[in-house]
């Protein structure tokens, strides 16, 4: 097999568990053993291996010594860091945005944002969230940095798991948040406002806090 067929190999198979994660058929705490993997998939151990340290990288699997690899049992506590980081990531990342953005990619980002809001209001919840990854996603996209966006992808596949374990413990997460939050972001970049951009997001990631302390208001 070559490297690149291996690599394709990996890929699809990381891409199948990061799924089955994400969409709770893996729930927190599942073991996932490189031996019952390969069989499934009918792979040698090589490609589940690389799998699975892709996984790893993103946060969706840990490690345990003498125990194995689990798909990854993160807290309420755990969601406000990735936001932290999101918040910075994202600050930069629009910045950039309104100076880089392509018309074609203003279009983009104005559909997914209609995307965006029409999930939230028809539900379910899962695919809301992915809807709203994938709006915050162009936004990094327009910057034109493909590292920072390889960064947002690990954190949105750690934000989406972890706010279903911390929808499980507090129901109360689960009304539609107010879809202003995204227009502003959407306004300032398309407006080439770089400051309001910046301050937008500010704002969206200060109403997440404001969310998960139980403060923040339906509209």
């Amino acid at each position: 097999m070559s490297q690149l067929d291996h690599k394709q190999l990996w890929e699809s198979i990381a891409d199948r568990l990061r799924e089955e994660i994400l969409d709770g058929h893996l729930p927190a705490g599942s073991r996932l053993v490189e031996t019952d993997l390969a069989t499934r998939f009918g792979v040698s151990r090589g490609p589940v291996r690389d799998a699975l340290a892709d996984l790893s990288r993103s946060g969706l699997v840990v490690d345990l010594p003498r125990r194995g690899t689990f798909v990854a049992s993160l807290r309420e506590e755990d969601l406000a860091e990735v936001y932290e980081v999101r918040r910075a990531l994202e600050e930069g990342a629009v910045r950039m945005a309104v100076a880089r953005a392509s018309e074609e990619e203003l279009a983009e980002m104005d559909r997914l944002l209609s995307a965006t809001e029409a999930a939230y209001h028809a539900g379910p919840l899962p695919a809301a969230w992915e809807a709203d990854m994938a709006f915050h996603r162009i936004c990094c996209r327009m910057a034109g940095n493909g590292r920072l966006v390889e960064l947002f992808d690990q954190l949105a596949s750690q934000t989406v798991l972890l706010m279903r374990t911390a929808l499980a413990e507090r129901a109360s997460l689960a009304w539609t948040p107010p879809v202003a939050v995204h227009r502003h972001i959407a306004d300032a970049i398309r407006g080439r406002d770089a400051e309001a951009a910046v301050r937008a997001v500010a704002d969206h990631y200060q109403y997440t806090e404001d969310r998960l302390a139980g403060r923040a208001k339906t509209e």
